[in-house]
C-alpha cells in the first residue's frame, strides 16, 4: 500500500475541518433564522376541539376568545392596551418562541376554569373579539382573526350526572411549526388547540384552602397583624376572611357542587408586595399568596447645598453738602462821616460791627475846617521838632 505524504495528509485534515465548517453554519442558520418575516397582511383562524372526534366529540360548548398581544412582521409581540395591567414584563410572549412558558399567565397545574387572566377580563369588563359554541364534532372555528396571541376561554359543560370543566388557554395566530424530520419551520396562520379538560361527577365537593408565606427575614417587625382576603365563588363575593399568627396564617372551606373559586388580597402591608400561586386538584382549589418585603430606598444622593445669599448692594455714597456762600463784605457808608439809621429803639446802643472798632465822633455836619486844621497841626509839629534840635 502506498503510503500517504505529509503534505497529502494536511490537505485532506484541511478539507475535512471546512466540510464540517460550512455543514455546522448551514444548521446554526437553519435553526437560529428559522423565520424571515410575517405576512401581517393576512387573516388568520383558530379552530378549538372539545374532546375527540366521534362518539367522544363534545357538542354545546361555549368558547370565547380575546386578543391579548398582537405581532409584527418581525414576530416581535406587543401587549395590547386592554391587558397591559395584567402582565409586569411588558416582553412577556417575546421569549423566542417558547410556547411552554405562556402557560402561566393562564394555567394551573392542572384544568381550570379560573385563572388570573379570567379574573382580570371581569375586573375590568373588556369584551371578547369572538365567541361561539362547539357543533356535532366538537368543534369551533374562528376565522377573519388578526394576528397575535389569543386568549381562550370555555364555559363549564352540565351533561346528566356530569360536569365539564376546560382549562383557559393561550395560543398564537399563527403558529411556528417545525416537522419532527425536518428542520425547515413553517408559519401556520390556520391553527388548532384542543384544551385540557375535567369531569366531576353530580354531588362532588369542593375543597378550598388558603395559605400565606412571608418573604421577609430580618423584617418580620414589620409585618401586618392580620392580612384581609375576598374569596369569589363563580365571580361573585362569597365571605371575607382575615388570617393572623392566632390561625397559622391558613383559612380552609367547603361547599357542595361543582364551583369555580379565586381570591383577592385586600392589602398586602406597607413596602410588601404579594405574588398568588394557584393550583387545582380535581375539584379542590389551593391558593398560596407570598408576600416579599421590599425595604425603602435609602437615598444616595447628598443633598444639594444652599445657594449662598446675593451679596447685597453696596449703599450709594452720600452726595457732598453744598459750601455755603462767603458771607459779603458789608457795604461801607457812601460818605465819610455819615450818621447811621438811628435805632429803631429809643436810647438803644448799636455795637460795632468790627470787634474792637470805634465809631468816628459825631461832630457835626462841617468837615470843610478839617484840611486846614490838619496841615496847621502838621505845621506845629515840624516847629516843634527843630526847637528841640537847637537846645541839644
Amino acid at each position: 500500500m502506498k503510503r500517504i505524504g505529509k503534505k497529502n495528509l494536511i490537505h485532506i485534515v484541511l478539507f475535512i475541518a471546512a466540510f464540517v465548517a460550512v455543514v455546522s453554519i448551514n444548521a446554526v442558520i437553519s435553526f437560529a433564522a428559522p423565520v424571515t418575516s410575517i405576512d401581517t397582511g393576512k387573516k388568520g383562524s383558530l379552530t378549538v376541539n372539545y374532546g375527540n372526534s366521534g362518539e367522544d366529540a363534545m357538542a354545546g360548548v361555549s368558547s370565547h376568545i380575546y386578543l391579548v398581544a398582537t405581532i409584527d412582521s418581525e414576530g416581535k409581540y406587543t401587549i395590547t392596551d386592554e391587558f397591559k395591567g395584567c402582565f409586569t414584563d411588558a416582553d412577556f410572549f417575546n421569549n423566542g418562541f417558547n410556547y411552554d412558558e405562556w402557560k402561566s399567565c393562564a394555567d394551573y397545574v392542572m384544568a381550570s376554569d379560573s385563572d388570573n387572566l379570567k379574573e382580570y377580563i371581569g375586573k375590568n369588563d373588556i369584551a371578547e373579539v369572538a365567541t361561539g359554541v362547539s357543533d356535532a364534532e366538537g368543534k369551533i372555528c374562528f376565522t377573519g382573526l388578526e394576528l397575535g396571541v389569543y386568549y381562550v376561554m370555555s364555559d363549564r359543560l352540565v351533561d346528566n350526572d356530569n360536569t365539564y370543566s376546560f382549562a383557559n388557554f393561550v395560543y398564537p395566530v399563527p403558529i411556528l411549526e417545525r416537522a419532527n424530520d425536518q428542520d425547515v419551520i413553517t408559519v401556520n396562520y390556520n391553527p388548532e388547540a384542543s384544551p385540557k379538560m375535567s369531569m366531576f361527577r353530580k354531588g362532588a365537593t369542593t375543597d378550598c384552602y388558603i395559605m400565606k408565606r412571608w418573604n421577609d427575614a430580618g423584617y418580620e417587625a414589620n409585618r401586618p397583624s392580620t392580612v384581609t382576603f375576598n374569596l369569589y365563588r363563580d365571580g361573585e363575593l362569597m365571605t371575607v376572611v382575615k388570617l393572623s399568627i392566632e390561625n397559622n396564617w391558613y383559612y380552609e372551606w367547603s361547599n357542595p357542587g361543582i364551583h369555580s373559586y379565586s381570591i383577592e388580597e385586600v392589602e398586602a402591608g406597607s413596602n410588601y408586595t404579594g405574588e398568588l400561586e394557584v393550583y387545582q386538584y380535581g375539584t379542590d382549589f389551593e391558593f398560596v399568596c407570598t408576600n416579599t418585603y421590599n425595604p425603602p430606598e435609602t437615598p444616595t444622593d447628598t443633598p444639594e447645598n444652599p445657594d449662598n445669599p446675593d451679596t447685597p448692594d453696596t449703599p450709594d455714597t452720600p452726595d457732598t453738602p453744598d459750601t455755603p456762600d462767603t458771607p459779603g463784605t458789608p457795604d461801607k457808608p457812601d460818605v465819610l462821616g455819615a450818621i447811621k439809621s438811628v435805632p429803631e429803639v429809643l436810647g438803644a446802643v448799636r455795637k460795632p460791627q468790627v470787634l474792637g472798632a470805634r465809631r468816628l465822633p459825631q461832630t457835626g455836619q462841617l468837615w470843610w475846617p478839617l484840611p486846614f486844621l490838619v496841615i496847621l497841626g502838621a505845621s506845629f509839629i515840624v516847629k516843634g521838632i527843630k526847637k528841640n534840635n537847637k537846645t541839644e
